[in-house]
């Protein structure tokens, strides 16, 4: 119950337009919204208090933290434990910009870019029997085609997600075989990169998203997001 109220919480901070500075209804009200009891409300907005979500001052309440990228990854890092739907929203996400990502980077990555790149899919095929330095070189590689695609402010947007989309990775990996079809993917976008096809580009990473997608949902179905809040429970 406690989880679930923080998570109310942090979608009454993300989606409802507070900025650092705005104080959250008062204790009283947030009983009354969330339908929970006073004291489920106060062990909520201590757990997002811990992850710098808000700070608890006298006399004025919850009020919402400086959003430094640490504090919007660790929310979203929260949000994604808490709700399998976020795993579909990051997605969402990773469709709207790495599709076009490709195409840039197509058009304007270098030798130099192209080299590293291919560095982190030697690693992925070196490390494919070994989920945690796989799932590394993965991060990576997407990390350096949207250096490769010489946009700045795609960057900024990227850079408070890029940890959170590790998380991701890990569930869409887990599967038998998913590794290895990713990999061939990965090689198929950087061949059209290397080539400076920009629509090939965009289409590959079009395959390689829709067939996340489809590990993602087979995933949940079996349970491994379960898997993962009860080692998290845990502290394994």
């Amino acid at each position: 119950m406690r989880d679930r109220a923080a998570e109310q919480l942090l979608d009454m901070v993300i989606s409802g337009g507070l900025s650092p500075g705005d104080r959250l209804p008062p204790e009283r009200e947030l009983v009354q919204r969330l339908g929970v009891s006073r004291t489920v409300v106060r062990e909520a907005l201590n757990l997002i208090e811990a992850r710098g979500i808000v700070s608890i001052e006298h006399g004025r309440g919850a009020v919402v933290s400086g959003g430094s990228t640490d504090a919007v990854r660790d929310t979203l890092g929260f949000l994604l434990r808490l709700r399998g739907e976020t795993l579909w929203e990051l997605l969402e996400m990773r469709r709207i910009l790495e599709v076009e990502i490709s195409g840039l980077a197509a058009g304007r990555a270098g030798l130099d870019d192209v080299a590293v790149m291919r560095e982190q899919i030697d690693r992925m095929r070196a490390l494919i029997d070994t989920p945690e330095g796989y799932v590394d070189a993965d991060v990576e590689f997407h990390a350096l085609l949207a250096r490769a695609a010489r946009n700045g402010v795609l960057l900024t947007m990227l850079e408070p997600v890029v940890d959170l989309l590790r998380a991701s990775r890990e569930v869409s990996a887990s599967r038998p075989g998913s590794a290895r079809r990713a990999l061939r993917e990965h090689e198929e976008i950087l061949r059209r990169i290397e080539e400076g096809d920009a629509d090939g580009a965009r289409q590959e990473m079009r395959v390689h998203l829709a067939n996340t997608a489809e590990d993602i949902e087979a995933a949940l179905d079996e349970g491994v997001l379960e898997e993962t809040k009860a080692w998290e429970k845990e502290g394994i």
